[in-house]
């Protein structure tokens, strides 16, 4: 019976957690999910007579979250199996370490610092897991809510980390009060006031939201039409088969018929110029000034699109960790997910994606392990098996009327901080180039696509997405899907997008929630560690 019913609390709560998931779940279970593993974590972690108790910790909460991350990410496999037993060991076993550092610090320093140390360090590891060689945070809880964006416009204050801490108290709130029911430990008039805490804990964040949502106006300078294209190339069969020029008429033919006069912006999907080219070169190539062919038909015509590079390098000096060497020869050159900006000038003007997919467009500590691993480094793409990237976020202005927009490359856009540093530096909108038929027609596009509104409510813009098989739209400040074109199908829309530049609390100041956090783990964890060191001795004398 005990392993049966340590069972149904370790799947639990994954099973509650995937139903809860964009882009069916229902969110509000998101409230409870996590119960049923504070309940084990408990028990296990303040248990004296178990043996291995911080074993017990770990494998437990990694048993759940192993099941968390195949039920919400199981679509990876479309892509490729190893992907998912990736996010199944590795992923998994980060979570459950949070969990088996905070059993530490409850062990010292009691239950109460405990939970606190818990939520921090739980914080603190979303935060880290954005700005490493393993950066995944696909599965932040915070962007459990990225189909109800009207439950959660106060992101503009505290982004998707505000919303994990929100989540975090809650599910303490009600397990202890639910506790303190069983034992019936507590006065009614005491328990009804922890009723009305989680109560108020649950309604007056969305009570805030729904008010805001409603409330919430843009102010615009002006508006830009753009027309965005979604072509529709299967990834695997057409898209880096078929000659590069056959793609690029066919977006001009999708592009044309909604192109007039005043059409300021024309937007493709990532990788809509497959073949590699030189930077420097590129006006020369023949689909380039078939490019400024058509943009040259209109006055204020710019276009955006994916496009694949690469930047040769002949002085020593100026080679990046992230280059590869020409073959017999002491050039040097970097390799690209990019896109390219067409304006009034002949040259097309670049961006470097800099959130790189791990495995695909990038090798984890290839420069660490390439004196080990040179072979099975270079396989993966060169000198240190990465794409190169850049340090700075581009923003494209239009050469008319000089409204500036990003180009946010496919995995990009789950990056809060990262899209807000577009904004900060001035784009008025926020452009997302995609190619997400790598998961088939499963939920893994469609989570992608709802990820975005957050990055709309956090930064008030509007968001132009051109996706290559779908779901291509385009998203009000709001989180509002306006408009979209089914996955799946070829085609065009138009959309008269405003020109934004208020910025955010969130957009100016960053992810505050997650220095604090920081600040609390660190001090948890080194205040726990002294404690029981001075303790130790203490006990020696």
């Amino acid at each position: 019976m005990d392993f049966l019913r340590k069972f149904l609390l370790i799947s639990a709560t994954p099973l509650l957690l995937w139903a809860s998931w964009p882009d069916r779940g229902f969110p509000f279970l998101i409230f409870i999910a996590l119960i049923p593993l504070l309940w084990l974590y408990e028990e296990v972690s303040d248990s004296s007579q178990l043996r291995y108790r911080a074993f017990r910790v770990w494998g437990h909460t990694y048993l759940s979250f192993a099941l968390f991350n195949l039920l919400v990410t199981s679509w990876i496999w479309n892509a490729h199996w190893s992907g998912v037993v990736a996010v199944c060991t590795f992923n998994a076993s980060l979570m459950a370490l949070v969990f088996l550092i905070a059993h530490k610090v409850r062990h010292v320093l009691g239950s109460k610092r405990g939970w606190i140390a818990l939520v921090a360090i739980w914080l603190a590891f979303e935060n880290f897991h954005q700005d490493w060689e393993m950066s995944w945070p696909w599965l932040t809880l915070g962007n459990v809510f990225a189909h109800r964006p009207e439950w959660v416009q106060w992101y503009e204050y505290l982004s998707v980390s505000g919303g994990t801490l929100w989540i975090w108290i809650v599910n303490i709130l009600i397990y202890r009060v639910f506790k303190m029911y069983l034992k019936k430990s507590e006065p009614f008039k005491t328990m009804a006031f922890r009723y009305i805490a989680v109560v108020l804990w649950i309604g007056l964040p969305i009570a805030y939201s729904l008010y805001r949502y409603n409330a919430y106006t843009d102010n615009p300078e002006g508006f830009t039409k753009v027309v965005i294209v979604q072509p529709n190339f299967d990834a695997y069969s057409e898209k880096f088969d078929l000659p590069q020029t056959f793609q690029i008429q066919r977006f001009i033919e999708l592009a044309k018929p909604l192109t007039d006069s005043t059409t300021w912006l024309v937007i493709g999907p990532e990788t809509m110029l497959p073949e590699l080219i030189e930077e420097d070169v590129a006006r020369y190539h023949p689909d380039y000034q078939l490019l400024n062919a058509f943009k040259d038909q209109y006055p204020h015509l710019n276009l955006l699109l994916g496009a694949s590079t690469y930047r040769s390098y002949v002085d020593p000096s100026k080679v990046t960790p992230t280059a590869r060497r020409y073959p017999n020869s002491e050039a040097w050159y970097d390799v690209f997910n990019a896109a390219a900006y067409f304006d009034d000038t002949p040259q097309p003007k670049f961006y470097h994606k800099s959130k790189l997919v791990v495995g695909v467009e990038h090798f984890p500590f290839s420069t660490i392990l390439k004196p080990l691993l040179e072979s099975a480094v270079g396989a993966f793409g060169g000198t240190t098996g990465t794409h190169g990237i850049q340090k700075e976020r581009t923003v494209f202005r239009h050469s008319t009327n000089g409204a500036g927009t990003s180009a946010i490359i496919c995995f990009e856009s789950v990056f809060p901080e990262f899209v807000s540093l577009f904004v900060r530096n001035g784009a008025n909108f926020i452009s997302i180039i995609t190619n997400d038929d790598w998961w088939g027609n499963t939920a893994g596009h469609r989570q992608h696509l709802h990820y975005a509104r957050l990055r709309a409510v956090e930064n008030r813009r509007w968001i132009a997405r051109s996706a290559n098989t779908g779901v291509s739209a385009v998203i009000n400040s709001r989180g509002d899907i306006l408009q979209s074109m089914p996955y799946r199908t070829s085609g065009a829309f138009s959309h008269e997008i405003p020109i934004l530049s208020e910025k955010t609390f969130f957009t100016s100041t960053g992810d505050v929630i997650s220095r604090v956090a920081w600040f609390l783990s660190a001090f948890l964890v080194l205040y726990s560690v002294a404690f029981s060191l001075r303790r130790k001795k203490l006990i020696k004398r």
